[in-house]
């Protein structure tokens, strides 16, 4: 009797670390480490076709365009679900051309998405039913990627997922995905109530959308929620979304959008409750959507983050690093508008990691090289450390009593490494986190096994998503457009990779007074020497 394939199981180690890692790429406090790091296959493409306007408008230069395609062309090869051979065929042919906005190639790119999107993760059910399925890190990665660039939130699918989805099979769990993903977008209303709406009598009263303050409170009273005390009258949005939590953050878009107006208008305030009221929804939704997952948490460890203004300031006066500018730049990322978010996140970079001597064919993208590498260099060490916290203590495993005899992070991760090498599993702490520290593990055991080639796979992704935003960046600054196609999920994806960026920029300023370039230089050297017998331990690759 032949044994189950491993994706049709729901009780196999391969069917729980899909659904593991899908609960990772659509958790809003999952660490950077362990988020999604690029966007799907067919929104790539999307943005490739799209490329052709903007090169045409001098947005995008061609050389950009030719490494986003070579770049591409190399991603898809990896991804079994694109469709068939002379599907997948056709497709390479099409990408190698210059995809001009006028061109053959491109409005063949046009029809070939067209083609190719229906049925994706169906096909991508049955690559895990066979017997030797695709890895499950990729098919998560793939499949979340996906769905989130179909409009998809994180929220929303957090609560899919949990939603007596977690001990399903790979096959169902992707089945019902697909299922998901073939309803259309349903219709939303939402109330947005306002504390303050200046001139609102003239200005918001005749519009159809507005309700006065006691209708506002009789409109969320019927819904069976408690109606706010305090309103001057709210905005009521009707939004076509995949989920809640989507038709919030498109509303949230749109109160950002008045606000922007109104500091033009030389009124007062227009300042919303802060809670959205979604027909349908149990309780009120926050309007202000939860942190992109920026962090620099080397502020705080290094004991420095008020370190600001302490001496007599005078004007012209004040001394400013060049860390603390580009923190200042990026300081949008997390939270506000699209267009300064991404604006500022790629500044960040490029103000940090480029100067004047740089070869001119590299141009500024070459911040994205530099950044990828310390995101690279640094991702090993924060893994090993993670997994260091979450170690339990067992009678008779000396384990934790080594890690808490350890002074510093970087002991806790070379004890973790070892471990990893010479002993078949770790004690780690019994909770809703098992699951992605069990991921963790495959994972750092597969870059013990390989160290060059798995190191090089992660800078290669992080380089993709911020070459990405940089051109996005383009787009929002020299085309003056925020419809870019891949605007949204490149913010999503990118955020976290450029807080870890600064992170490490931003430590080696206060700890040691390394410049960015410098310390891009040597993570760079690293990487290139790692498991040499002059490379740098995994866990020193930023020293």
């Amino acid at each position: 009797m032949n044994a189950t394939p491993a994706g049709r199981d729901p009780r196999s180690a391969y069917s729980r670390h899909i659904t593991t890692r899908l609960l990772d790429f659509t958790g809003v406090t999952t660490p950077w480490t362990r988020r999604l790091w690029d966007a799907g296959s067919f929104l790539a493409l999307e943005e490739l076709h799209e490329a052709g306007v903007w090169v045409d408008r001098k947005v995008l230069s061609q050389s950009a365009v030719d490494w986003q395609r070579q770049a591409l062309e190399r991603l898809l090869g990896g991804d079994p679900a694109l469709g068939s051979k002379p599907y997948r065929r056709e497709l390479q042919e099409c990408v190698k051309t210059t995809l001009t906005i006028a061109s053959e190639g491109r409005r063949k790119l046009r029809h070939l998405i067209d083609v190719g999107r229906p049925g994706y993760l169906d096909r991508w059910a049955a690559c895990v039913a066979v017997d030797d399925p695709p890895k499950p890190e990729l098919v998560a990665r793939t499949v979340a990627a996906h769905l989130l660039d179909s409009g998809h939130s994180l929220a929303g699918l957090q609560r899919w997922l949990r939603d007596g989805r977690q001990n399903l099979s790979a096959v169902d769990l992707l089945s019902e995905a697909a299922s998901l993903l073939a309803r259309p977008p349903r219709g939303w209303s939402v109330v947005v109530p306002f504390r303050a709406l200046h001139r609102h009598e003239e200005l918001a009263a005749h519009l159809p959308h507005w309700r006065t303050a006691d209708e506002t409170r009789a409109l969320i009273a019927e819904a069976g929620l408690t109606p706010p005390e305090r309103t001057v009258g709210s905005l009521v949005f009707t939004v076509e979304a995949r989920d809640a939590t989507r038709a919030v953050e498109t509303v949230s878009d749109l109160v950002d959008r008045m606000q922007a107006r109104a500091r033009f208008a030389a009124g007062g305030p227009v300042l919303p409750l802060g809670d959205a009221y979604v027909a349908g929804e149990a309780k009120p939704v926050p309007l202000q959507q939860p942190a992109r997952g920026a962090q620099v948490l080397s502020l705080a460890a290094e004991r420095r983050l008020y370190v600001v203004g302490g001496e007599v300031q005078r004007f012209g006066e004040q001394a400013r690093s060049t860390v603390d500018d580009a923190l200042e730049i990026a300081s949008g990322l997390n939270h506000g508008p699209l267009a300064p978010a991404l604006a500022g996140g790629w500044a960040s970079l490029e103000s940090l990691l480029t100067e004047a001597r740089d070869p001119d064919e590299r141009g500024k993208a070459v911040a994205a090289t530099r950044a990828a590498a310390l995101v690279a260099a640094s991702w090993p060490r924060a893994e090993l450390t993670a997994l260091s916290h979450r170690i339990r203590e067992v009678k008779g495993d000396e384990l934790a009593a080594r890690l808490g005899a350890c002074v510093s992070n970087r002991d806790r991760a070379a004890v973790i490494a070892a471990e990893l090498r010479n002993r078949s599993s770790l004690p780690l702490v019994r909770s809703w986190r098992t699951g992605s520290d069990v991921a963790s593990v495959l994972r750092l055991r597969e870059l013990l096994a390989d160290e060059r080639r798995v190191l090089e796979r992660v800078r290669g992704y992080v380089e993709v998503s911020l070459r990405r935003l940089y051109r996005c960046r383009n787009i929002v600054l020299h085309g003056g457009s925020t419809g870019g196609v891949a605007l949204p999920a490149t913010l999503r994806v990118t955020a976290p990779l450029v807080g870890a960026a600064l992170d490490r920029l931003t430590h080696a300023h206060l700890a040691t007074g390394i410049s960015p370039i410098a310390l891009a230089s040597r993570a760079e050297t690293a990487l290139r020497l790692v498991g040499d017998d002059l490379g740098q331990d995994l866990c020193d690759l930023l020293e």
